[in-house]
């Protein structure tokens, strides 16, 4: 029989190193999203930010997310193609998206050094 090995009875370096593959950057730049709904075939534009990145996925934030997003289609900035993704999480005014193919680091880097500037 395996033993069976706890979060608790595991040092806390080998936990934080096991849980993150890639480092997320933090973001600060609107994105569209064209999301689907589980069990629609449509897509919904919903303007959003884009809050923190990583090559594997990103967060996104905006008060106007239905409820059961499945499918997430999203242009950004400087990026000529559409990056598409599956929703992993989704909270009230969030979501969690897993990209479908990793983004080169080059890519993650350039958006993550966009920043807005406020009107004044």
């Amino acid at each position: 029989m395996k033993p069976k090995y706890y979060l608790l009875t595991q040092p806390f370096e080998d936990i934080k190193a096991e849980r993150r593959v890639f480092p997320r950057r933090d973001a600060n730049c609107p994105v569209i999203a064209r999301v689907r709904l589980r069990g629609h075939e449509d897509y919904i534009s919903v303007p959003s930010w884009l809050v923190n990145l990583c090559e594997d996925g990103c967060l996104l934030t905006s008060d106007y997310f239905p409820r059961r997003i499945e499918e997430v289609h999203l242009t950004m900035p400087g990026i000529t193609d559409e990056v598409r993704g599956k929703v992993r999480s989704q909270g009230k005014y969030t979501i969690n998206v897993k990209f479908s193919k990793l983004l080169k680091v080059n890519v993650v880097e350039m958006v993550g050094r966009i920043k807005t500037i406020p009107k004044t």
